[in-house]
């Protein structure tokens, strides 16, 4: 048994008197794509923020590649390792797409450049916007912002990619774009955390399935299994309410 790549313990978080997670433990190994699912304010985005500490959380912790959040001297640098991908595509928006992916493989990562402008146009091609590169942000539809996001986020080289809910700003047609991409990123053995509710993604493409409520995890169980025997009431409920609307 190797060790797993993200190893979480006993971690809560609380929004001044509302408890976001209540004492979770689970862990990650290296080359899944696990799917989190749950309704809304069950504790799934909280739960990605604080694997990378975009939360401080309150209580327990998180191990990246052993290395404790709580204790890290330089969460930049851990951070490096951990590419996400937000709902609303976070790009900035004073700069070119080229600009804005190769930004942080230049002051992060110390890349040169050319090999940043090189890595960033091999990403563009490979997200399927590589005639793109010179526009701003504003110039894109909704999902090759997104693609670029994920781009920008592949820059950094992570080891893991954390998406929370990258679907949810975009039109139908934009979102079959951007689960082509992540898709591929399953394909090629990209360890992968999603928030989502696109749950014919879900079981196409992940591993496992974490089904949330009130901050907790109810169930983890492998994708089929999933499907075919959600162990609880709760997760049944949602998956028959979920599945009603595909």
């Amino acid at each position: 048994m190797t060790d797993p790549l993200v190893d979480i313990r006993d971690l809560s978080l609380w929004y001044e008197k509302f408890k976001a997670l209540d004492n979770i433990s689970t862990s990650f190994s290296s080359g899944r794509c696990v799917v989190i699912c749950g309704p809304s304010g069950s504790g799934k985005s909280s739960l990605l923020r604080c694997i990378n500490r975009l939360e401080e959380f309150q209580e327990g912790d998180v191990l990246f590649e052993g290395q404790s959040l709580r204790e890290c001297p330089n969460i930049a640098a851990l951070r490096s390792n951990i590419g996400m991908v937000f709902q609303h595509f976070e790009l900035y928006p004073h700069m070119s797409i080229l600009d804005n992916i190769t930004l942080a493989p230049r002051h992060a990562k110390g890349k040169s450049k050319a090999d940043a402008e090189a890595l960033a146009h091999t990403l563009l091609e490979r997200v399927d916007i590589a005639d793109q590169a010179k526009k701003y942000p504003a110039e894109l539809s909704g999902g090759q912002q997104q693609r670029a996001a994920i781009a920008r986020a592949l820059a950094l080289e992570p080891k893991l990619m954390l998406f929370d809910e990258p679907t949810s700003a975009l039109d139908p047609e934009m979102i079959v774009e951007v689960l082509r991409v992540m898709r591929d990123l399953a394909k090629d053995g990209m360890t992968m955390l999603v928030v989502t509710h696109e749950m014919v993604f879900a079981r196409e493409v992940s591993d496992e399935i974490i089904f949330m409520d009130d901050g907790k995890i109810v169930e983890r169980k492998e994708t089929d299994d999933f499907f075919s025997n959600p162990h609880s009431k709760r997760a049944q409920d949602f998956l028959d309410r979920i599945l009603m609307k595909i």
